[in-house]
């Protein structure tokens, strides 16, 4: 079946996409250069740097696409005013331990970059901004205690993905009570 230009440019995208993804859980994103990556996509390293500029912007888009902010913008924006934060945090929870459960080489790739990048900062920071804004709005409301909201919002996401990567079991409900207020 022939195809357009544009869709066998985006079918590319998505083989060097495939290819780093594997080639930076085996290796390290700092272990990995753009020939074992333009080898494992079975294309010459001039072709790479026709759709990323650098085995950073690789990276980058590796994890914006394939990580969890879309689903986080996605499950945040939908309709998370209308229902109780309670639920929103545990479905966004439960997704992100589920997408690091589902995708081991993704959170590879994941730890491998965060520790050794940082302008792979702004991933991160983004996706506690979204969760911290959520957060705010739900004190406000007075649906959650008072609280640091943006130390909150780091502290979900990364107990949730170090349990993961550690193989301890999350208790998502748990972590999710520590911010309502107490009953009684």
């Amino acid at each position: 079946m022939a195809r357009t230009r544009k869709e066998q440019a985006e079918w590319r995208r998505e083989q060097l996409l495939d290819a780093a993804q594997t080639v930076f859980a085996r290796k390290g994103v700092d272990g990995a250069s753009v020939k074992d990556l333009a080898a494992a996509a079975g294309v010459t390293p001039g072709l790479l740097y026709r759709y990323f500029d650098s085995k950073e912007a690789l990276v980058k888009a590796l994890l914006a696409e394939r990580g969890f902010l879309p689903q986080l913008r996605e499950l945040l924006t939908a309709d998370h005013g209308t229902r109780p934060a309670r639920q929103v945090l545990t479905e966004l929870l439960e997704a992100f331990d589920h997408l690091l459960a589902g995708n081991a080489d993704l959170m590879a790739v994941f730890f491998s970059a965060t520790q050794a990048r940082a302008e792979l900062a702004e991933l991160m920071t983004e996706g506690q901004r979204l969760i911290g804004d959520f957060l705010a709005a739900r004190v406000a409301a007075g649906e959650l205690r008072p609280h640091d909201v943006a130390t909150a919002a780091k502290t979900l996401l990364a107990t949730v993905a170090v349990n993961r990567r550690t193989g301890t079991p999350v208790g998502v409900e748990r972590l999710v009570e520590l911010l309502f207020p107490e009953e009684g």
